[in-house]
């Protein structure tokens, strides 16, 4: 479902395309970002993995609607996470989260049991940070995004969101006892 991770200024192209009505410009930026939105947003959500699918769906019904306002810039990978941010923070201030739903995590010679567990510890001190501080480490950790794309995306100074990571991380390792 996903392709090769595409860049701010080829996003631009694709979404200056989609504003002038190319489906297929829509379909080739979906493939190409839907896994790493659906793994931001599954992140954000506390391992909600239904609620991250539809807000990654949103997400790209989001793009093509408000694709006209889009001005281009080499940030349309970031416009892009930010709407699906805006939905995620929404969804989280609705008080609809369903923490208990956890993301799949990778088989690493693990058993499913101890993954399991590991999984839910993780889940559960996300869940305990602020959403701000869940949205950058996600967007990190998860996304592989650099702290200064973050700085674009959130539209925060990047001195703002280094601390913010620096805290989420602090306080998860407290939670987790690493």
């Amino acid at each position: 479902m996903s392709g090769a991770r595409i860049e701010g200024h080829a996003a631009d192209g694709l979404i200056l395309k989609i504003a002038a009505g190319d489906m297929a410009a829509l379909e080739s930026l979906y493939n190409a970002m839907y896994g790493e939105i659906f793994g931001y947003l599954c992140s954000m959500l506390g391992g909600d993995r239904q609620t991250a699918e539809d807000l990654a769906q949103d997400t790209f019904i989001r793009v093509y609607k408000y694709a006209p306002k889009f001005a281009a810039e080499g940030h349309g990978r970031a416009w892009v996470y930010r709407i699906a941010g805006r939905l995620a923070l929404n969804h989280l201030g609705s008080g609809a989260v369903r923490t208990e739903e956890l993301c799949e995590t990778l088989s690493d010679g693990t058993d499913v049991e101890e993954s399991a567990v590991n999984s839910r510890a993780i889940a559960e001190a996300l869940a305990a940070i602020s959403p701000e501080e869940r949205q950058v480490v996600s967007m990190h950790a998860v996304s592989g995004l650099t702290l200064r794309e973050i700085s674009e995306i959130v539209g925060q100074p990047l001195g703002t969101v280094k601390w913010r990571h620096a805290e989420a991380v602090k306080k998860l390792r407290k939670l987790l006892e690493m």
